[in-house]
Order: structure tokens, then C-alpha cells, then sequence
């Protein structure tokens, strides 16, 4: 009896991604930054993110446990399929509780008395104007482990619901088809991070809501020679506006808001 219990619980953890706390992204998941050079002069929890049927991590997610949001998540675009949306979210235990296990699950796997002390919770977005948005889309995902991955509250962030399913949401498109077609279809390697700019204002008094959201991507062959680079940036409201900037313009404004001189998403602006 106790050996069919102990196959039944590992078969339901075989479906669970795991997504890691880590001391740097260094030596762990830096092969989602060019030349595994994460951005600079930012500080917050490393989480490299994986399923465990992958071979290796999916992505890398730099995370405000005092806003409780994401910074920033960093992943690679290698092609786009079409994969089906999972209706529920997982949060990161290892946030709440250094003992907790290193898995994405649900909330229940977590003590009441410690769940969402340093992450959102499902809770926080009911009866809001906003969205659980996502920092790496679905849309930009190959296999549908690699879709499921992205369904951590880690990999989300407060946005208004006409701006996610608008102007965000094409823009995310524009980006999978440019890549795809002047980067990827000439045998190069994109690489893509997203983030947020903290507000003012919280939903229910407990996650920031974000200025603004914005995205980078840089193109480099394989030699690491930047071929390609764009960025794109919009305030987190209902003016449903996407405004297209280059790399190194986008580091400048960053770097005013994040209140960091000479920031950089990509060594050199990726040019």
C-alpha cells in the first residue's frame, strides 16, 4: 500500500515544473542572456525556471518579493506553436518558505501562514481591472511543456485587461514573426527579456500594478555578432498604446526609471 502511495506522488510531481531559487543566474541559467550576461545593476530573487520533463531550464526570472512582481523574465524565442492555455496558475514556494519545495505548484502546497508573504496569489486579481500578464507568452512558446511553464504567478504581473489582450498582445505577435523570419530562418539565436517599471499603486493593497511594461529583443549569430535589435514599450492603462524604440534608447529610459546610470539589457545595446 505505502509503494503504491509513494508511485501515485510521484506521477503527480513527474507533471509539475520545478522553478529554482537561486544565489545568481550565473553558472545556473545564464544561457537565456547573450554571451550569459544578464542585465545590469539590478538587484531581486533569481528563479530559473524549468519543467522537469525538459532537459534543461526554460527561462530566467529576476523577482521583487517587496512589490511582489516580476523585474524582468529572459528566455530564448525559438519558433512558435500553437499550444492550448492552462486555466489555473502556480506560484513559487521556495518564495514563502526557503524550506518549501522547489516545484511550481499550487498554493496548497505552501502553509497558510507563510502563502504570499513575497509573491501574488490568485486572490490578488479578482475583482480587479487587470490581468495576470504574462512576461514570457504563451504565443512565444515551441511546445506546449515549454506554454505550461509560463503559467507562474513569478512570470506574471499586474496588467490592464484592454492593454494585455490589445496592443501588448500584437506587439508580442509582430515580434514571433520578425524573428522568426530575419532571425531565426538564417540559422541565428534570439533572445527576448521582458519586464516591468514599478507604480503607485497596488490591487488590494498587496501587488505593485506597473507603470509600464517593455521588451527587448537582440538577434546575434553564432559567434555572438549582433545582426538585428528592437524594443518596445507601453503604459500599463487603458490607452492601449505600444510605442516601438530602439534597444539602446530603451536602456537609457530604464535606466532613468529604474534609477540605474548606464543600465544595459544586452551587452553593448546589442549593436
Amino acid at each position: 500500500m505505502k509503494l503504491l502511495v509513494l508511485v501515485f506522488l510521484l506521477l503527480a510531481l513527474s507533471d509539475l515544473a520545478t522553478a529554482e531559487v537561486v544565489q545568481s543566474f550565473t553558472g545556473t541559467c545564464n544561457n537565456f542572456f547573450v554571451m550569459g550576461i544578464p542585465p545590469s545593476r539590478l538587484q531581486g530573487t533569481h528563479i530559473c525556471q524549468i519543467k522537469t520533463q525538459a532537459a534543461s531550464y526554460q527561462f530566467a526570472t529576476l523577482y521583487d518579493k517587496s512589490r511582489r512582481i516580476p523585474i524582468y523574465s529572459a528566455y530564448r524565442f525559438r519558433g512558435r506553436a500553437t499550444c492550448q492555455r492552462k486555466s489555473t496558475w502556480d506560484i513559487e514556494p521556495q518564495l514563502d518558505d526557503q524550506n518549501g519545495i522547489r516545484f511550481m505548484a499550487s498554493e496548497a502546497t505552501v502553509s497558510i501562514t507563510k502563502r504570499g508573504v513575497y509573491q501574488a496569489l490568485n486572490n490578488d486579481y479578482i475583482n480587479t481591472d487587470y490581468h495576470k500578464g504574462h512576461l514570457v507568452p504563451v504565443q512565444h512558446q515551441q511546445t506546449q511543456s515549454c506554454a505550461d511553464a509560463t503559467f507562474t504567478l513569478t512570470n506574471a504581473a499586474p496588467q490592464y485587461k484592454t492593454f494585455n489582450q490589445g496592443q501588448w498582445k500584437a506587439a508580442e505577435r509582430r515580434t514571433a514573426v520578425t524573428l522568426t523570419r530575419d532571425c531565426l530562418n538564417h540559422g541565428f539565436n534570439a533572445y527576448i527579456i521582458t519586464g516591468v517599471v514599478p507604480g503607485n499603486t497596488q490591487i488590494h493593497l498587496r501587488v505593485n500594478v506597473p507603470a509600464y511594461f517593455w521588451s527587448a529583443y537582440c538577434c546575434v549569430d553564432n559567434n555572438n555578432i549582433p545582426q538585428s535589435s528592437n524594443a518596445y514599450y507601453g503604459n500599463n492603462d487603458s490607452t492601449n498604446i505600444v510605442t516601438t524604440i530602439s534597444v539602446a534608447n530603451l536602456d537609457n529610459k530604464l535606466g532613468t526609471d529604474y534609477q540605474s546610470p548606464g543600465f544595459e539589457l544586452f551587452p553593448n545595446h546589442c549593436v
